[in-house]
């Protein structure tokens, strides 16, 4: 075939091609209905747009619940707003889109609780679009296709009181994710997909997510001013309070710096916490006190960085599980008794507090003064110039001698050992209830610069093994007697 020829028949079948595309899009108008999901092979039991909606009843084996159009989205967590929900809107309070307003939907039955909005929207559309993949056509037993007994009967309700009912028997033979269904009073069976969540109870509606606080969390802060936790598992309550940064400082029933690994691992935890289920809604006073959750075992009550207080309590463990609940709530929370360590592990101050004694830098000493014994006195005085030669408009460096008592200057690396040694000190045990007695075996009391508060460090006989620690009169704990040979050891190099 000359490829003139062959060209002019390719021309002609694309021609042919185009005028068919022409013609179908004049029989329809140009336009396709965008809310249509299913292929053209389909059969329309429902079609219907998602404003026409009124209600969708949905009866099954676990009760009744009714979807129904929201006037605004429902909370989908116990407390707090995420960081997605507040990107759905500008500053100026409009939605993410302003060509079409979004209709959400709630379960009736659940007003006020928390609801997974998702898993609600999607089975709402149920409601006005049901497609068959497959006619079966009348059937002789009804009982074959699970539709003697239907699993499920959902019945909706227009805006303008047209109704719709249909049955969902078992799942296809040919396809699991399909079911047998069949428009209530009618005689054809078809094969369809419907959502999975009328078959289930209610509960399944409702959201998981009790805490989400991660729209107040900024950087490295935690979204918590102040926290205090209590219940039947601590003699007392333990108060912590935000300061600078990362850092969170215990108040009560001590006041002393707390630990931030420990208290970051709390925090995050609250920050963001999901459950695993729903045990139980609206418990009654014999139910709380058959989940531990009248008299909780453990209990924090959280004030948020823009001013709000929330309470959750833990109470008894089932099955791997901790009973939960927020203060407000109607729900009873099933989550891991792992997952909640970070929490229900703090039942002492000691389990709050920082272990590590002395932080300030060896850079910021201006003097150090260590009796040991009660008698054998030293003292190290820092003088700091600055280095003209290394100092910037914006940091300043400096240079450091140092001289003791008889001011004599000594050798700085080994009073930078001496005090690396103390700042390397970490209480190990809880003292309980001990207070000191008697004279010091240990005590060093260090002076900054830049105003920085003095620190003073005692260490008292505590048995034959151990010492109680006193940090600025504040018992801290216990550590091994035997830790005083290192302190001895660097006093004598630094004074050397």
């Amino acid at each position: 075939m000359k490829p003139a020829t062959r060209n002019l028949l390719i021309l002609g079948v694309c021609i042919v091609v185009l005028g068919g595309a022409l013609a179908a899009l004049m029989l329809t108008g140009g336009e396709t209905d965008a809310s249509t999901t299913s292929s053209s092979q389909d059969i329309a039991l429902l079609n219907r747009e998602e404003a026409d909606v009124a209600s969708i009843e949905v009866t099954n084996t676990s009760g009744v619940f009714t979807i129904v159009p929201a006037e605004e989205q429902p909370e989908s967590s116990a407390a707090g707003s995420s960081a997605s929900e507040e990107a759905s809107s500008d500053a100026s309070g409009a939605t993410s889109s302003d060509a079409e307003e979004e209709i959400n939907f709630s379960i009736q039955e659940l007003e006020g609780l928390p609801q997974d909005s998702y898993a609600v929207n999607s089975a709402a559309e149920g409601g006005w679009q049901l497609f068959a993949t497959k006619k079966i056509g009348t059937v002789s037993n009804l009982a074959d296709f699970g539709l003697s007994t239907p699993q499920a009967t959902v019945k909706v309700t227009f805006q303008n009181g047209d109704t719709y009912a249909y049955e969902i028997g078992n799942a296809s033979v040919e396809d699991s994710t399909a079911y047998y269904v069949r428009g209530q009073g009618a005689e054809d069976v078809y094969v369809a997909s419907v959502p999975l969540a009328y078959l289930q109870d209610k509960t399944g509606f409702l959201s998981r997510q009790v805490l989400d606080f991660s729209s107040l969390k900024t950087d490295a802060s935690a979204p918590f001013r102040k926290l205090v936790l209590s219940g039947t598992a601590l003699a007392e309550p333990i108060t912590l309070q935000q300061g600078e940064g990362t850092l969170y400082l215990m108040t009560e029933p001590k006041q002393m710096d707390a630990d931030t690994e420990t208290v970051k691992s709390l925090t995050d935890l609250l920050s963001c916490l999901t459950a695993g289920g729903v045990e139980a809604l609206h418990p009654d006073q014999d139910a709380l006190r058959e989940y531990g959750l009248d008299n909780p075992t453990n209990v924090i009550q959280m004030t948020t960085t823009d001013g709000e207080e929330y309470t959750l309590m833990a109470g008894a463990e089932k099955d791997g599980n901790r009973m939960v609940m927020l203060d407000g709530v109607d729900i009873v929370y099933r989550i891991l008794e792992d997952s909640l360590t970070p929490w229900t592990s703090l039942t002492t101050p000691f389990d709050v507090q920082s272990k590590v004694l002395l932080t300030r830098s060896v850079e910021s000493v201006q003097s150090l003064s260590i009796t040991l014994d009660g008698d054998m006195a030293y003292r190290w005085d820092v003088t700091r110039t600055t280095d003209e030669e290394k100092s910037t408009e914006d940091t300043t460096y400096y240079n450091y001698t140092v001289a003791d008592t008889s001011g004599t200057e000594t050798d700085y690396t080994a009073f930078t050992n001496l005090y690396q040694t103390l700042t390397s000190e970490t209480v190990l045990e809880d003292a309980g209830d001990a207070q000191p007695s008697g004279t010091p075996l240990f005590r060093a009391e260090v002076a900054y610069y830049d105003g920085l508060p003095t620190n003073t460090l005692e260490f008292y006989a505590d048995g034959e093994r151990n010492c109680l620690v006193v940090l600025d009169n504040v018992v801290r704990g216990l550590v091994p007697r035997s830790d005083l040979e290192a302190f001895q050891e660097a006093v004598e190099g630094a004074a050397q």
